[in-house]
């Protein structure tokens, strides 16, 4: 790893500032959507914060955060997410890795096949990107294998906007597909794997693996681990790694 930041743009990101956000969001989105849970029962959620591990083009230590929001009534079913990675290294401040997504929903009779719409905005700097922006619409189905299993996929196309660090932003067709599988170990024991690929006719296909388990500690507080592996084809900058991982360990509040 060099000695000085490759990205041209962390220093506007001071440490308090990132250290701030990364305390207190989910304790606002907690105490937020957690009061809204209480009145509204279509609303529920969760809150997470813990530890990270990155290997690729920042091997560090982290911080994040990794929170959402679901709301759902008859047919319909929105839910949004936000996941936060501050990457740092001795003294400096190397990476910072934002994502953001919503997903609306509308499933048919039976609640097994459904249409939806996905939007996707990632500040990426381990990737070498500046951004990416996904906006997505398609169809899905919900398989239960067993009582205790179900897989989830979807298909869909759309446009993908993205700036390489150190390029112009570029608009291209896209097509998204994506897998889910859950399987309850237990009643208090969840794992959990999505695959998601992101295919451009930009050349720089994107590939994500998240997996994770999730279990019950106390009352609302679960413990959940995860790794997240992802693989982006197109070579932005020889020193940026095509092939990224995230080990997390996150405290999680449930509402």
């Amino acid at each position: 790893m060099p000695k000085t930041p490759q990205i041209p743009f962390h220093n506007k990101y001071g440490k308090r500032t990132i250290l701030v956000f990364v305390f207190v969001f989910p304790v606002w989105m907690a105490s937020i959507t957690g009061a809204m849970a209480k009145t509204l029962k279509p609303w529920s959620g969760s809150a997470a914060f813990g530890l990270s591990s990155a290997t690729g083009t920042f091997p560090s230590l982290n911080l994040n955060s990794h929170d959402w929001v679901r709301w759902q009534k008859h047919h319909w079913q929105d839910r949004a997410h936000v996941s936060y990675n501050y990457t740092a290294a001795s003294s400096a401040i190397y990476a910072n890795r934002l994502v953001l997504g919503n997903q609306t929903r509308y499933y048919f009779k039976p609640k097994i096949r459904y249409v939806f719409a996905n939007i996707r905005y990632d500040r990426n700097q381990f990737n070498g990107y500046f951004y990416h922006l996904t906006e997505i619409i398609g169809e899905g189905n919900v398989i239960h294998l067993n009582k205790t299993m179900s897989l989830d996929y979807q298909g869909g196309i759309g446009a993908q906007e993205d700036q390489p660090i150190g390029q112009k932003h570029q608009i291209s067709p896209a097509v998204r597909l994506a897998i889910n599988y859950r399987w309850h170990l237990t009643h208090h024991a969840t794992f959990k794997e999505a695959v998601t690929t992101l295919l451009s006719t930009a050349n720089n296909n994107t590939y994500e693996s998240i997996t994770s388990l999730e279990s019950q500690l106390y009352g609302n507080f679960n413990l959940q681990l995860s790794y997240t592996a992802s693989y982006n084809e197109f070579p932005v900058i020889s020193y940026y790694k095509k092939f990224n991982t995230i080990t997390t360990a996150d405290l999680m509040y449930h509402f």
